[in-house]
């Protein structure tokens, strides 16, 4: 293009607790750097912006005209944070950038959370079409209750797609999911950004996080609902535990309400040997990643979003255990552990947690191309370049049916 492009970037930033503010902390130094970006986020962390920021911060109240520029981008997730960006995107369209391919979770928070049962089945009716919309009115009529948000299986993303001039997601299945339900869509695979993690001494960080020296530590990190299968995790650590008594397993991050993990420890008579921060601040969190041996990285097989966390234990050279469905089993199979899900799931993951336990050079060897790989894969800078490629490519394209539709001849 002729001029660097005017971009207008919509999205939660620290200290909000979302991983989507630090996938835009880490991408936007980048980003600006190939293209003239104005941010809008939180209008209370607009007003007490840093000083020296590489972009100009705004609220979202700020936002008008936006002929000024040549794309609008739109961070949305599924979290009652982004109920702002999702409601401006309906206005204005733009490129959606689709962490959750499942947004009932912000549609709820807009309406049901708002006490507007009403409002969330007009959604259910516009996103799903009938069909969905009478069994979900009928069942709020047998309950006598409306449902929770997340509930009902509804992805509730149909509206987002229709309006969106181009959709970015994170990992192949995802790519091939929209492209199946919506062959028009124009949808771009962009990787994760993942910063280089700073040095963290391990005996240092486990001293500084009272943790014992010799015990053997997982972790897990980030939203810990039940589509990380956090209950899978524990009955596989419950047996390690037999082998391994002194080893603990970490959750770092919140659990959303109704996934009562800790009861589920307890039940499971392991509470002692489970530990959980809640939400951390990154420092804190690469000191936790430091410590720790390995990591678990589960996932439902339904569910194919890829995962910022997983790729931060990993970018700090630790093995990880994952799930071989949905984005993860795009990784290569010498960065990262694989089990199968279904009725042999806990007894590969008990296995593969001893293995690792057992064999320090082979948590090193895994480690070290876990590591290896983020760096090429998922550098900040990488993924900048990828944004502007998509956003060039829709302008070619979008230019291109201008002069298509000026010269069809008038009938």
């Amino acid at each position: 293009m002729d001029h660097a492009l005017r971009v207008a970037y919509f999205s939660p930033l620290a200290p909000m607790r979302t991983s989507i503010s630090h996938y835009s902390g880490e991408l936007l130094p980048h980003l600006c750097r190939r293209a003239h970006v104005d941010v809008y986020t939180d209008d209370r962390i607009a007003a007490g912006q840093e000083v020296g920021r590489v972009y100009p911060l705004y609220g979202y109240r700020d936002f008008g005209q936006p002929e000024r520029y040549d794309h609008l981008i739109f961070q949305l997730g599924n979290q009652p944070e982004h109920v702002p960006i999702y409601d401006r995107f309906l206005r204005a369209g733009g490129v959606a950038v689709l962490h959750d391919l499942d947004l009932s979770g912000v549609i709820g928070a807009k309406t049901l959370g708002r006490g507007d049962g009403w409002g969330y089945l007009w959604e259910v009716r516009r996103n799903e079409g009938l069909g969905p919309f009478l069994r979900t009115a009928s069942d709020a009529l047998l309950r006598r209750q409306w449902p929770e948000p997340h509930q009902g299986g509804l992805e509730m993303n149909r509206l987002v797609v229709r309006r969106a001039t181009g959709l970015i997601v994170h990992n192949r299945p995802a790519c091939e999911y929209l492209l199946a339900r919506y062959p028009g869509a124009r949808v771009r695979e962009v990787a994760l950004p993942i910063r280089r993690p700073p040095a963290v001494d391990p005996v240092e960080a486990r001293q500084s996080l009272h943790l014992p020296s010799d015990a053997f530590i997982c972790v897990s990190v980030g939203r810990l609902g039940p589509a990380k299968r956090i209950h899978v995790a524990m009955q596989a650590f419950a047996r390690l535990l037999e082998r391994r008594p002194e080893s603990l397993y970490i959750l770092i991050g919140e659990p959303p309400a109704g996934y009562p993990l800790q009861e589920l420890a307890q039940t499971m008579g392991i509470a002692a040997q489970v530990r959980q921060p809640g939400y951390v601040d990154l420092a804190t969190l690469y000191r936790y990643l430091a410590a720790c041996d390995a990591g678990i990285g589960l996932r439902d097989p339904g569910r194919g979003e890829a995962s910022a966390s997983l790729l931060r234990i990993m970018s700090m050279g630790k093995p990880v255990v994952v799930s071989s469905c949905g984005a993860h089993a795009q990784l290569p199979d010498d960065c990262v552990v694989k089990v199968d899900a279904g009725a042999g799931e806990v007894a590969q993951m008990a296995a593969a947690l001893w293995a690792l336990s057992a064999h320090p050079p082979m948590r090193l060897w895994y480690g070290r191309r876990a590591a290896r790989y983020v760096q090429a894969n998922h550098a900040p800078a990488i993924v900048g370049r990828q944004y502007v490629e998509f956003l060039e490519a829709l302008a070619t394209v979008h230019a291109a049916e201008e002069i298509l539709l000026r010269e069809q001849p008038v009938s």
